[in-house]
């Protein structure tokens, strides 16, 4: 047999690189909110302690602050000692007014100081996939 006498198959993509594009676009909204967010290395023993100075700081600044959405405190499955805290906002605006608000550093200090690292930063939505939208 010289292989002839079988159709070959060729390979198609999964997705046609046209395609992908399209997909990209369904999945991403930009819908013009900003966020902050850190990520909390807490010392040993001073988990508790950390979860309740980090809740009384965003519930005593962020209320008072026209664009704030919402914020969540996350802790590792595989690390108790290590958080994540993601606050939504409207806007940048809204952002830069909560960080300029009476409380913010005093608050932030709070927190650090219960931890061996902290690394924080402000974002913008490069992508979002939402299935109620």
């Amino acid at each position: 047999m010289d292989g002839s006498q079988f159709p070959v198959r060729q390979r198609r993509p999964m997705v046609a690189p046209e395609q992908v594009a399209r997909v990209a676009r369904k999945e991403t909204r930009m819908d013009g909110s900003n966020w902050a967010s850190g990520r909390w290395q807490v010392q040993a023993g001073k988990h508790d302690e950390f979860v309740e100075r980090w809740t009384a700081w965003l519930s005593s600044t962020s209320g008072n602050v026209p664009g704030f959405r919402s914020a969540r405190l996350l802790r590792s499955d595989d690390d108790p000692s290590t958080f994540v805290s993601v606050s939504e906002w409207a806007d940048s605006s809204s952002l830069q007014a909560w960080k300029a608000s009476q409380g913010f550093q005093e608050g932030l200090g709070s927190a650090r100081e219960l931890c061996d690292n902290f690394v924080g930063g402000d974002f913008g939505v490069a992508s979002a996939i939402d299935p109620s939208s």
